[in-house]
């Protein structure tokens, strides 16, 4: 991350990096979102999916995340770090004009940092509320 235009990663906290991470994501940027990211970062978003890795491919999977979403907006709500870990809770908001109003999904990730970026990712959320919302199925 940039600061006074010199690069300065050895100082930046767990929760600066998480809330960068979240601005990107926001602002689909991929450049941005890769700067958060040590080269042998994780993702994950348990226990839905499997470990998506390195720092490229987790570019690659939020770059379709927010193309299959292209009106939604990520916003941190509140962030509890110490040191190299931070807890974030965030919403996704996306309008959807055939309900008239907009979906709301809250959700949570742990987040570890080293050395000035990210190394783990762990998402956590309601899957069933999460697809009936967004896309309208119910589980069975």
């Amino acid at each position: 991350m940039e600061r006074d235009g010199v690069s300065s990663t050895e100082s930046v906290s767990a929760e600066e990096l998480a809330r960068e991470f979240f601005a990107a994501i926001d602002a689909r940027d991929p450049r941005r979102l890769r700067v958060t990211l040590a080269n042998h970062a994780s993702f994950r978003a348990l226990p839905h999916r499997d470990v998506i890795r390195p720092a490229d491919e987790i570019v690659a999977y939020f770059g379709t995340v927010v193309s299959s979403y292209p009106t939604a907006r990520w916003e941190v709500t509140e962030v509890v770090s110490d040191g190299d870990r931070a807890a974030v809770q965030f919403t996704l908001r996306e309008f959807a004009g055939h309900l008239g109003r907009e979906l709301i999904s809250e959700q949570v990730a742990m987040i570890r940092a080293s050395g000035g970026k990210i190394t783990s990712i762990v998402g956590y959320y309601d899957s069933d509320e999460f697809r009936g919302q967004f896309w309208n199925e119910t589980s069975s």
